[in-house]
């Protein structure tokens, strides 16, 4: 049985559906595994309107992020694995040398954050604000 859902945290299917669509799962086949309906079926296009409002959910994109970044650090870690190897090879120096730009690039991400992208816009030149002058 489905606990009761609240404004501020998805039921049990509510999540499953986030975390299914997070990975990439059609439409169809979620409703296949939440429901078990297939599109012939009367009820099918109800459950559409089901998942459409559970898209507006205020706690989805929270919990469809924390799945991504779940499935994205083990692609991350073989990601790495192979920039190491072409660091190690050699045998391309284009190779080599676009490995070790990307592995600067992700591990200085990593490390410091996006505080590179940060930009400081200073204005400088302009007149002092206030109320003008009574010389008339």
């Amino acid at each position: 049985m489905a606990r009761v859902a609240h404004k501020d945290s998805l039921t049990t299917d509510q999540e499953k559906f986030v975390r299914m669509e997070a990975n990439g799962t059609p439409t169809p086949d979620i409703i296949k595994k939440l429901w078990n309906k297939v599109p012939d079926d009367p009820e099918y296009h109800a459950c559409e309107c089901k998942l459409s409002r559970w898209r507006k959910h205020p706690k989805y994109e929270e919990v469809w992020k924390d799945e991504v970044r779940r499935q994205c650090f083990p692609m991350m870690s073989e990601g790495l694995k192979v920039i190491r190897q072409q660091m190690k090879d050699g045998s391309q120096p284009w190779l080599l040398n676009k490995a070790a730009n990307d592995a600067i690039s992700f591990a200085g991400k990593k490390i410091y954050g996006n505080d590179e992208n940060t930009v400081t816009v200073q204005i400088s030149g302009m007149p002092d604000i206030g109320s003008p002058d009574d010389d008339v």
